[in-house]
């Protein structure tokens, strides 16, 4: 209870990109908003906290929550190396499928085995991760891109083949919205994630505090503002 009143004091300090990830995240009418936006701030709501965002490069958003800086990261996958550093949620929020993008004209024949990719230059945005599967296998990955944002624009404008992505952010993608035929998801997905809240192990934060976390996310997601929610961002 004793860090649940210390973060009532200091407020939930919650780093995210400084790019806008949409639908996760996004300036709107200058409003923050976004699927993790309305979800944290519903449970912050409930726990009787407010919410401190901090936007900075995506690089820093991890570090800054590793670190203590931060207490949480909204779009986090979950592995084994990261919940050495981090205290997950035991509750998702969204199960998303991760797919191979490929440049139009696309030479590309898949059909699902990661082995067939041994030999194909795939683009990933550094630091960032696709989940258990996919980052340990062995594809030849090349982290060439600072931001999904940015690996859009760089399959746009053909200076890379394919390159993986979350299909929730390829569908709500401003660079892709307008340039559809450009770009070919190819089928079947690589993988399917769950995504989650993950917090801070050097803050206020506490696996009692995220037990608590936990319930009132578990009572928002039983709810019908939820289903409400994933309509309105068209992920129902």
């Amino acid at each position: 209870m004793l860090m649940l009143c210390q973060l009532q004091a200091q407020a939930l300090r919650v780093a995210i990109s400084a790019e806008d990830y949409p639908p996760f995240y996004y300036q709107q009418a200058g409003k923050l908003t976004g699927l993790s936006v309305d979800i944290l701030q519903v449970v912050a709501s409930e726990l009787g906290l407010t919410i401190q965002w901090q936007r900075l490069p995506w690089s820093r958003v991890v570090q800054h929550v590793a670190s203590g800086k931060a207490d949480v990261i909204t779009v986090f996958y979950k592995t084994d190396a990261r919940a050495l550093q981090f205290y997950y949620s035991n509750e998702s929020y969204l199960r998303d499928a991760i797919v191979l993008l490929c440049a139009e004209p696309c030479q590309l024949n898949f059909d699902g085995d990661l082995a067939s990719l041994a030999q194909q230059p795939v683009a990933v945005v550094r630091d960032f991760s696709y989940g258990p599967r996919l980052d340990q296998a062995a594809f030849s990955k090349i982290a060439v891109a600072e931001s999904d944002p940015m690996l859009f624009k760089l399959l746009l404008n053909r200076r890379l083949p394919q390159g993986i992505a979350s299909l929730t952010t390829v569908l709500h993608s401003a660079e892709l919205k307008w340039a559809k035929d450009k770009i070919k998801v190819l089928h079947p997905p690589l993988d399917y994630v769950d995504i989650y809240f993950a917090f801070s192990k050097q803050s206020a934060t506490t696996p009692e505090f995220v037990a608590k976390f936990d319930q009132a996310l578990r009572r928002y997601k039983s709810s019908a503002a939820y289903t409400a929610l994933l309509q309105r961002y068209q992920l129902y």
